[in-house]
């Protein structure tokens, strides 16, 4: 059986310590327990590295790395497709400039066939309009058009007692 695949932006990982988020917090150790089950595929690409290199402090960079590293997990790479569709969604205004690490998470994700990608992030991916525009231009493509959720809706849909 082939296992579907999720990619994990940096701020459902960053989420789980967030004490002053403490709904998005549990909804994040849910998830994570659910992923460590191994039932899916998670992808994190080097965008979440070099999110993470940007804590304020040694040991929450730390910290964070070693919780990812609890998972099994896909480690991918960008590469010149990933560049493109990077553009392609710049160019398209799925999102403006200043948020290129965004548009370089969801193209990683599309690139790399993730069905899923779940993050915190609602400001700029977990709408409506981004959705819309990168299921479409994914379509154009021929690339998976993945989900994009947070990790509350994610395991919501996995529940057995709805």
């Amino acid at each position: 059986m082939i296992k579907p695949k999720i990619y994990l932006d940096t701020s459902v990982v960053s989420h789980y310590y967030a004490d002053d988020a403490p709904e998005k917090r549990d909804d994040t150790r849910k998830l994570w327990e659910q992923l460590m089950q191994g039932e899916l595929e998670v992808v994190v690409s080097p965008v979440v590295y070099e999110e993470i290199a940007k804590c304020k402090t040694q040991q929450e960079r730390e910290v964070l790395i070693d919780l990812l590293d609890e998972l099994d997990f896909t480690d991918v790479e960008e590469t010149n497709e990933t560049d493109d569709l990077v553009n392609k969604y710049l160019a398209t205004e799925v999102l403006k400039p200043k948020n290129m690490n965004d548009c370089r998470h969801i193209a990683v994700a599309s690139i790399y066939g993730c069905m899923y990608i779940l993050s915190w992030n609602m400001k700029h991916f977990v709408k409506r309009r981004t959705i819309e525009m990168v299921q479409d231009i994914n379509r154009k493509l021929g690339l998976i058009q993945p989900n994009i959720f947070t990790p509350a809706t994610f395991i919501e849909g996995d529940d057995e007692n709805v």
